[in-house]
């Protein structure tokens, strides 16, 4: 009992700290209030396109995160590079969310901001891509996918009824792919720390450039993590890394808990680290694995059937593992459920790291061989079209949808706490189990 009240104590002080920060809710009112910019979007509506200020908005009684919508574009915008004293009406869209129409910006001098500077570098990237890559939709596929700024609505529209919506925002799918390919590539010419120093950065600079969010920051923090343990030779597992991502952003901002990305994203990786070796030991009696000596015994086109299996059978293990935890995350807040995206997560997240593959080579080759990078630009716009293809005309007489606006809170926080419960007692069966063989 002892052993668990440094656990108790920091599970009251975390419910007190919470407690404190907890932003009241605030009636529509007119403010004067600091405004300090933490990104810069594109903004699309049916009728014009704009920009929307994220960040947080702070004065003597409040200090809440709120978006500055602006409709008018042109040089004598409120450049993102400061903070401003803003006057202006403030209204609650959602809770925690707020919006203020503002009437006057003064800026205030000797501040900063990276917004701007993250906002001009990413349109100079879109014009790179939209030189690079021929089809127009794998452009915008490819410019939001690296990005996460989404501004073809179309194409949420089409990987949304899909259950696709996931792949577009930069999760740690993305730091994987980029973290792999430009590990794979430094192992060639560098040393195992200089290696891991330039991966650092490039972790680092990735997450400057994509900028701020509850995902984001998850992914960037457990691949900052695992880096440091490798170089401090130091074993590390998933759930501690994914631990320590959390905690951190749950200190630096309680609040962070309720953003839907922040739920997904982790709830999603418990799933992965928890749910996945179950779900596959009970796919393997529909799709069983072979022992080393029965795969070297097999033809050249029973190696390649065997490996297809294999493929189908981690893939369905993945996707099943994840949705049985979300599902009820997914009804609770978008009230439906696309039965297609089991199909399309089989394969669908695979296909587009390849697409993410092709550009980063391209670009490698675009600063190093520009003659070669032309050929990684066209295979990369041909791929990419054609998986988009596959979204734009989805197989209608399997579209079936589950709807619902009755799911409560409750249910979805006592389903998950008892999954996760379920899981975590079997892990440390397991392991007793092992450390008893062990010992005897």
């Amino acid at each position: 009992m002892r052993k668990k009240i440094p656990y108790l104590v920091l599970l009251i002080g975390s419910f007190f700290y919470s407690a404190y920060l907890q932003i009241p809710s605030l009636p529509d009112q007119k403010v004067t209030a600091l405004f300090s910019p933490a990104s810069l979007q594109p903004h699309q509506t049916p009728f014009q396109k704009g920009l929307v200020y994220k960040g947080t908005l702070s004065n003597h009684s409040f200090t809440l995160p709120c978006s500055i919508y602006l409709k008018k574009l042109g040089p004598s915008r409120p450049l993102a590079n400061t903070d401003y004293i803003i006057r202006g009406d403030l209204q609650q869209r959602a809770p925690h969310e707020y919006v203020v129409k503002v009437e006057e910006w003064h800026k205030i001098e000797k501040s900063f901001s990276l917004a701007e500077t993250r906002y001009q570098l990413k349109e100079a990237f879109r014009r790179l891509l939209s030189s690079k890559i021929p089809s127009k939709k794998a452009h915008a596929f490819l410019s939001s996918l690296s990005t996460g700024d989404i501004e073809d609505r179309s194409l949420r529209y089409e990987l949304g009824r899909l259950g696709l919506q996931h792949i577009l925002a930069i999760s740690g799918f993305h730091f994987a792919i980029l973290l792999s390919f430009l590990s794979l590539t430094l192992q060639l010419f560098l040393s195992k720390r200089n290696k891991i120093f330039l991966l650092f950065c490039a972790m680092t600079f990735y997450y400057l450039f994509v900028g701020p969010s509850a995902a984001i920051g998850r992914s960037y923090l457990t691949a900052i993590f695992y880096l440091l343990g490798k170089l401090i030779n130091r074993p590390t597992s998933g759930l501690n890394l994914l631990g320590c991502a959390m905690g951190a952003e749950v200190l630096t901002n309680p609040l962070i808990s309720s953003d839907i990305g922040f739920q997904l994203s982790f709830l999603s990786c418990f799933a992965i680290l928890l749910l996945f070796p179950w779900v596959e030991e009970k796919v393997e009696w529909l799709l069983p694995k072979r022992k080393k000596s029965e795969r070297l015994a097999l033809s050249l086109r029973d190696k390649q059937g065997y490996l297809l299996a294999t493929f189908l059978r981690q893939s369905l293990s993945l996707t099943f593992a994840v949705n049985l935890l979300l599902w009820p995350l997914l009804l609770f807040h978008f009230h439906q459920f696309p039965l297609l995206g089991f199909l399309y997560n089989l394969f669908f997240p695979f296909c587009v790291g390849i697409s993410l593959f092709l550009l980063l080579s391209s670009l490698i080759f675009h600063l190093l061989f520009p003659p070669l990078a032309a050929l990684f630009y066209w295979m990369t716009s041909g791929w990419t079209q054609f998986l988009l293809e596959l979204t734009s005309y989805p197989p209608l007489p399997l579209a079936f949808t589950i709807e619902t606006n009755a799911i409560s809170s409750v249910f979805v926080i006592i389903y998950i706490a008892a999954i996760a419960l379920w899981q975590i007692g079997t892990h440390h069966k397991i392991e007793s189990h092992l450390t008893s063989g062990a010992l005897h």
